[in-house]
């Protein structure tokens, strides 16, 4: 009877996880492919291989729409005790459009969302604040070891996103929003 139970439970694991990579190939499939600005990034290497972490120009754009919205509900409210907002963890969406500048295909933040309906070229981006700090779309991004160097260029990350806000990365661009393809290294010991 338990293993029984146990290829039960493996069975299920396995099905929410081809689940779960069935919904992201859906997204790379039917997704709207968008670009989001970098803030300046830093190549560095951990044990799980070389990577880059990864900021976005537009989380700095919702962080301050979210302030300047506590601020003024905090200034409508001023009877009312103040709460730490800050302290717990806010989760909604930020409604972005394609501004195709600098670059074709480059999104941008256009406000928070607010239940209206969106305009033609409008799409919804899910974000999550915790603390100080708003997250929207992969932090980091690993490459082959060796390659920083042609990662350094990034200036975009290129996404696809689904229509309920949710996003895969793609790849990395330069500044003309090409996407940085990973150079194959050639093998030292196949040359002899």
């Amino acid at each position: 009877m338990r293993k029984f139970y146990i290829l039960a439970v493996l069975l299920l694991f396995f099905a929410g996880y081809a689940f779960s990579v069935q919904k992201m190939e859906t997204v790379l499939a039917n997704g709207k492919t968008i670009l989001l600005p970098l803030a300046p990034v830093d190549p560095r290497a951990l044990l799980m291989g070389d990577y880059m972490d990864l900021r976005y120009i537009v989380n700095a754009d919702i962080r301050a729409a979210l302030s300047k919205a506590r601020a003024a509900r905090d200034n409508s409210n001023v009877s009312q005790t103040k709460s730490r907002v800050e302290d717990t963890a806010v989760e909604g969406f930020a409604v972005l459009r394609i501004v195709n500048e600098p670059v074709p295909l480059a999104a941008s933040f256009i406000r928070l969302d607010d239940g209206k309906p969106l305009l033609p070229g409008e799409f919804l981006l899910a974000y999550k604040e915790r603390g100080h700090a708003v997250t929207t779309v992969a932090t980091a991004f690993y490459f082959q070891e060796g390659t920083a160097r042609q990662y350094e260029k990034a200036r975009f990350g290129q996404f696809k996103v689904a229509d309920n806000g949710k996003t895969v990365l793609v790849g990395l661009c330069d500044k003309q929003g090409k996407l940085i393809e990973a150079e194959a290294k050639a093998d030292s010991q196949g040359d002899k």
